[in-house]
């Protein structure tokens, strides 16, 4: 036999649809009878809420702003790849390290095994379509801090190449960038297996 009422049978009671079990059952248990209380609670503290209506003639202003921000989108998007490509290029090219000490062929080799990974997880980024999804407010937030954090590595990277500092703060960029371009396909991820698609 059963010890309490479940949340469905707690919700039709309070809708007096409850079979007879549920109803004496939450009249004589002090637990199912708190839990009834706190849903009459919290559907009284939703009804009390002050119902917000946006105004008619925003529509303009709303589709603007979508096309704005669809556009920032597009536009990040290439400005990544192609940061990422000239600073893989620029690089490739200029890779200063000291020839023929452990260190420097160390430092070269994990720096062109992080850029391939920056290179796999913006593919994987990409075979997700991110932009083609809708986003809640929470993984909106997240994708864009995650987006933001991304770009000033990049602008970081493109400082470091400029100045020709040493291959270990290059390294540590690049490592930083990984991390980060990661956490973004895993946040995607997250999303397309929960949401089924």
């Amino acid at each position: 036999m059963r010890k309490h009422c479940t949340m469905a049978e707690l919700l039709a009671v309070r809708d007096g649809q409850g079979n007879a079990w549920a109803q004496a059952h939450a009249d004589e248990c002090p637990y199912c009878r708190h839990e009834l209380d706190l849903i009459y609670r919290r559907v009284s503290a939703l009804r009390a809420l002050q119902a917000y209506r946006p105004p008619r003639d925003r529509w303009d202003v709303i589709r603007e702003q979508a096309r704005r921000e669809r556009r920032g989108r597009t536009i990040r998007r290439w400005g990544w790849n192609s940061l990422a490509a000239a600073a893989g290029i620029a690089l490739l090219i200029g890779i200063r390290s000291i020839p023929g000490t452990a260190a420097g062929e160390q430092q070269t080799a994990e720096l062109q095994d992080l850029m391939a990974q920056s290179r796999t997880l913006e593919a994987a980024l990409h075979s997700y379509d991110p932009n083609s999804r809708v986003l809640n407010g929470r993984a909106a937030g997240i994708i864009a801090d995650l987006e933001d954090r991304i770009a000033v590595v990049d602008a970081g990277i493109a400082q470091v190449d400029r100045e020709r500092a040493p291959n270990t703060e290059l390294v540590n960029l690049w490592r930083n960038r990984v991390d980060l371009m990661d956490a973004l396909v895993n946040v995607h991820v997250t999303r397309a297996n929960y949401v089924g698609f």
